[in-house]
């Protein structure tokens, strides 16, 4: 939104733009970008296929009274140069600026969450989390929660229009367990993975490997 430099040479939107659209809102949102989800067949390991993060793009029509209409069918081109360039060059992003690569680990994490409630894990396992929930054998630290954040707003000129361009993240992680992002471990190498990682000789009593 032109507050501070790309941490990486790209297109942006500010760069792409020669003629602003008259009377629209430009937005732009990161939210999960998986190819596909790879199963086993008993369902017990899973490896997630893709970068993990994309910025998608939409322009609203901006309406009596300055208030945001419908979607407009097309995104402008400037705004699409943009997203398609901000996810292809995601990873050298994330590699420049931390707070991308933090964000991508956290969707990565909710993602595997989703999964653990949906397929049931801790059940299918037995586990009930006896000890983690034990306040009295393991007291949990609180910290008060956050009710806002601060946020970046920009207004500027181009040409003799005035932009306010914003944007945000959408995180469904359910979405990416739509079936038709699942594919079969149809070579195995989810199973063997899993099976590696299970059978190190670990002591008994642990419950976590590195």
């Amino acid at each position: 939104i032109g507050l501070e430099p790309p941490p990486v040479k790209m297109t942006t939107f500010l760069s792409a733009l020669r003629s602003p659209r008259e009377g629209t809102l430009q937005r732009w949102w990161f939210q999960p970008d998986y190819d596909c989800l790879k199963i086993t067949s008993d369902r017990l390991a899973v490896e997630i296929v893709g970068q993990g993060v994309q910025l998608l793009a939409e322009d609203m029509a901006i309406g009596p009274g300055d208030k945001p209409l419908n979607p407009l069918a097309q995104v402008s081109k400037p705004s699409r140069l943009f997203a398609t360039a901000f996810t292809r060059k995601y990873p050298a992003i994330a590699a420049a600026s931390p707070v991308y690569a933090q964000m991508r680990n956290g969707i990565d994490l909710l993602v595997a969450a989703a999964l653990l409630q949906h397929e049931d894990w801790f059940g299918r396992c037995g586990w009930t989390a006896e000890l983690l929930v034990d306040e009295t054998r393991l007291p949990t630290e609180n910290f008060v929660a956050p009710r806002q954040v601060a946020c970046g707003v920009n207004a500027l000129w181009k040409g003799n229009r005035l932009l306010s361009p914003s944007g945000g993240v959408s995180l469904l992680p359910h979405l990416a367990l739509d079936p038709k992002r699942q594919q079969a471990d149809e070579d195995g190498a989810v199973q063997r993975a899993c099976q590696q990682a299970a059978y190190q000789g670990l002591d008994k009593e642990r419950w976590w490997w590195d």
